[in-house]
């Protein structure tokens, strides 16, 4: 046997059960690897079949007394696949169910569980239409009603179903049935199953997801499967002992190393221009876009290139917990090629660095300019400053307004207030004094920031100042960010701006269309389907509250929610009404401490508020009650150190994940926020912000790994019923 050509693979489920056992049993199972990968044929590993198992090439090896390690192992050749570890009983049980084959068309390394893929099929209840409509015969395996009918086998396993999951794949015949069999199937078929229950046909998911046709596949060579892009998201070869001791040593966050088919393809693959990738919530956007912005600066590493990375995204703490969490997957090397920064602090340094003056927008002083400016109101109108305020951010700021020219032309889209040239030619020089005023302040608006920032680019005759960009959480960005952005990486060329967003989740500004931000992304948009996060149950509940909603795709388009499933089942989220605020309290207290008492801290559990004001009555009523908090504030990443129960707005949670959210407090007064909704002056604008609030809902709802918690005294938020 050539040492040279020895494999040894780790497969993702094997980091996941490492991670479950006692740090003193990680340990020993980090030594045996070692030993292991030093000769995986040693005598003494002491491999014993698995007595009635599935998969005659999985087999069982002692770590101690106690532990053992489930490995796919050749009767001939050099490839060796660490699958499990676990106690002894409950990892021969897991072996004896699955095998650990190589699809003979897709040619990637699968592990299956047949019998727990066909029992949640069978588990699911019969869809709701009746059969009176069905053929009285109906062909094996239910073909008649299955919705795979219009694929052959060989399609379905090009998308990577295994060929031992074919029946169980023929028998779904609902989207119930659907969710839960794509608990039980491989990841990398996952999304093609969604398509084609969407009703897209199979040559278009074949063609949307990139699934070519292989060369003829050697089902025995394991070695050659494990480089499969289907292969590496589950699957880790061994190539490096620093970072195998390193991902031993403790606890791992998956998405460090193993990512979906889909997002590998968005993420190794040079672009001809700007990329557009959606994704709901738990879908791993943020993950693809740091693996994006790591792999383009080892790509500036390794071709010498001149520039940088810039990783950008709406909201300063977001940034944190992105700079945050880069320093896991990056080297020092790649981490200097990447800035990390929220948008408008880039802005704010770089106006500054131009000699202008530029002070922190603090109320009073917004205030004041505004009781100058409205000196040039013509009260004849009978327009109130509420309508002057609102006119300014939604239409002057928004379209970039900085002439009566401009602002005569712009569009006044979600302005229930119709007015004309004149009555225009009117109210501007209430804008015109506000801007004055702003300047001799050296008070700047974000919008009218950032076009200054791009006017001064534009001007500038040196280099882009980045070699690409990545954008983060893009649905909340306006026209202006993406002009600058425009400005910021220069003339449209490879790989200069990757932006991932979802709109569902825009709870800041409006819907935005970015070919007219000079962003054409034709032929280069992509969508993320497979919810990694959220249960089925929550995510489902999460997306009801914005039934009825329309939802842009950033580009003029729509975007919708039928062909986004989640991998986890769990239960449904849990709505407590009381008629006393006491009693919610008394609720909430004991559900905690029922936490605490099982998981020993509460460091995975959120409670979320709807304003700062109650996230401090809530810590303030928690601390009383013998909690440690944790307030989570907008300028600092969370600490998962600390075992403290975590507080934080539902604005604030954005980007964070728990085991439980708790969201109490959700009356009638707090979603849609009331006093804000009141203070809309039309039907359209009150439309639009309750819009904003159900996707604050939704967002809030979704940081939920396992459970969501919702209490409300009295009459509950309308968003709820």
């Amino acid at each position: 046997m050539s040492e040279a050509r020895l494999t040894v693979a780790v497969s993702n489920d094997f980091f996941k059960a490492l991670n479950k056992l006692p740090v003193k049993s990680r340990g020993k199972v980090a030594t045996f690897i070692s030993k292991f990968r030093d000769n995986p044929r040693s005598p003494g590993l002491n491999y014993e079949r698995i007595e009635g198992g599935k998969d005659g090439f999985i087999r069982s090896l002692r770590v101690d007394q106690e532990i053992r390690c489930i490995v796919r192992a050749p009767e001939e050749g050099n490839a060796y696949v660490l699958l499990w570890v676990d106690k002894h009983d409950d990892a021969y049980q897991w072996a004896r169910r699955r095998t650990c084959h190589v699809n003979r068309v897709s040619g990637a390394l699968q592990v299956v569980d047949v019998e727990s893929a066909e029992a949640a099929v069978a588990e699911a209840p019969e869809p709701a239409i009746a059969a009176a409509h069905e053929p009285s015969a109906a062909p094996p395996n239910n073909q008649a009603k299955s919705l795979f009918k219009g694929c052959d086998d060989d399609q379905l396993m090009l998308l990577g179903v295994p060929e031992a999951l074919l029946p169980a794949v023929r028998a779904v015949n609902s989207d119930e049935a659907l969710s839960r069999l794509i608990e039980w199937v491989p990841q990398s078929c996952v999304d093609g199953l969604i398509l084609l229950a969407d009703g897209r046909s199979i040559d278009e998911v074949i063609d949307e997801l990139e699934r070519k046709q292989p060369a003829p596949v050697d089902t025995s060579d394991v070695a050659t499967a494990l480089g499969t892009p289907e292969s590496q998201a589950e699957f880790m070869v061994i190539t490096d002992d620093d970072v195998l001791e390193a991902m031993l040593s403790a606890p791992m966050e998956q998405w460090r190393v193993f990512l979906h088919p889909s997002q590998r393809r968005l993420v190794e693959r040079d672009w001809n221009g700007p990329v557009r990738v959606l994704g709901g919530a738990g879908t791993g956007k943020t993950v693809v876009a740091m693996h994006k912005a790591r792999w383009l600066a080892a790509q500036l590493q390794k071709n010498h290139q001149p520039g940088k990375v810039l990783f950008t995204t709406f909201t300063r703490n977001l940034a944190t917990d992105i700079r945050s969490n880069l320093t896991k997957i990056c080297s020092p090397e790649e981490l200097q090629r990447i800035e990390v920064q929220h948008l408008d602090g880039w802005v704010m340094q770089f106006l500054k660095g131009q000699g202008l003056p530029v002070r922190v927008f603090d109320e009073n002083g917004r205030k004041a300019c505004w009781d100058m400016a409205m000196a040039m109101e013509d009260t004849s109108l009978g327009l109130d400053r509420r309508f002057y305020e609102e006119e300014w951010k939604d239409v002057v700021l928004a379209n970039s307004c900085r002439s009566l020219p401009e602002y005569i032309a712009a569009r006044r889209i979600g302005r229930g207030t119709r007015i004309s040239r004149q009555n225009r030619a009117q109210i501007w020089p209430v804008f015109d004094a506000l801007r004055t005023e702003f300047r001799q302040r050296g008070l700047w608006e974000p919008e009218d920031a950032k076009q200054a920032a791009t006017d001064l680019l534009l001007a500038s005759s040196s280099d882009p100042r980045y070699a690409s960009i990545v954008v983060d959480e893009g649905q909340d960005f306006d026209p202006a960010s993406f002009k600058l952005l425009r400005a910021l990486v220069g003339d449209p060329h490879a790989n200069d701006l990757f932006i991932v967003g979802d709109p569902h989740q825009r709870i800041y500004g409006k819907p935005v269309v970015l070919s007219r931000c000079g962003i054409e992304i034709r032929g280069r948009s992509r969508k993320l389907r497979i919810n990694y996060r959220t249960t089925e149950e929550t995510r489902a509940w999460a997306t009801a509250v914005l039934h009825g909603l329309d939802f842009d795709d950033l580009d003029g388009g729509t975007d919708h929610t039928s062909d986004y499933r989640s991998l986890l089942h769990g239960d449904q989220p849990l709505i407590k009404g009381f008629d006393d605020p006491a009693d919610e309290q008394a609720f909430l207290v004991e559900t905690l401490k029922q936490i605490e008492s099982d998981h020993n801290d509460l460091s995975s559990t959120c409670i979320t508020g709807r304003t700062n004001k109650a996230v401090e009555k809530l810590a303030a009523s928690l601390q009383s009650e013998g909690f440690k908090t944790r307030v989570i504030n907008k300028d600092e990443s969370d600490d998962p150190s600390d075992p403290a129960l975590r507080l934080a707005t539902m604005h604030r949670v954005k980007g964070l994940e728990f085991d439980q959210v708790f969201i109490p407090g959700l009356d009638e007064a707090q979603m849609p926020l009331l006093h804000e909704l009141n203070q809309r002056p039309d039907q359209v604008s009150r439309e639009l912000f309750e819009q904003q609030e159900r996707s604050l809902l939704h967002v809030a709802a979704t940081r939920a790994k396992k459970r969501v918690v919702i209490s409300y005294s009295g009459k509950p938020s309308t968003l709820i019923n």
